[in-house]
């Protein structure tokens, strides 16, 4: 047999020995549950969900998937600076009143894991007041702090989605 006629039938073997291969498991999710059912929760609950008795904030996830989850939030003190290098956060203003300081620099923060920088100070960032109804967009690695009115409290559903 000739080398050329060697390599040719190398070369034809090959697409087929990848077949005999086995597949690979999947890898894990970060967030990963199944199909969500029909879901209806009246007030009370949805308020149960974001509302403390003794004042802290609350914060509750209530779909939570691969690429994307749903969390209700509460606040009545200040929060941290925080960036997310992988989320979108879509936000939407359910009660009270609040402000968010977005941009700048975040000097000081500490990486907790996958690109998810908390702590440290928010400096030379825009203020923005925050009212019922209000709708922000905050992209991937954008710094922004959270903040209650003093004697408010102040409650948002974000939408997260992973990028």
């Amino acid at each position: 047999m000739t080398l050329r006629t060697s390599l040719l039938l190398a070369a034809l073997a090959m697409p087929f020995a990848a077949f005999a291969q086995p597949p690979q498991p999947p890898q894990p999710a970060p967030h990963a549950t199944g199909f969500d059912a029909f879901v209806y929760q009246p007030a009370k609950e949805v308020q149960a969900l974001t509302h403390r008795t003794d004042g802290k904030p609350q914060s509750k996830i209530v779909i939570d998937h691969e690429y994307y989850y749903v969390e209700y939030v509460t606040r009545v003190v200040n929060t941290q600076p925080e960036a997310h290098g992988h989320w979108y956060d879509y936000i939407h203003v359910l009660d009270g009143e609040g402000s968010i300081t977005y941009g700048g620099t975040q000097q000081g923060a500490k990486d907790t894991g996958q690109l998810e920088m908390r702590g440290g100070k928010l400096v030379g960032g825009k203020l923005q007041l925050l009212h019922p109804g209000d709708r922000l967009v905050i992209p991937p690695g954008l710094p922004h702090l959270f903040t209650a009115t003093q004697g408010h409290t102040f409650t948002y559903v974000i939408f997260k989605q992973r990028v």
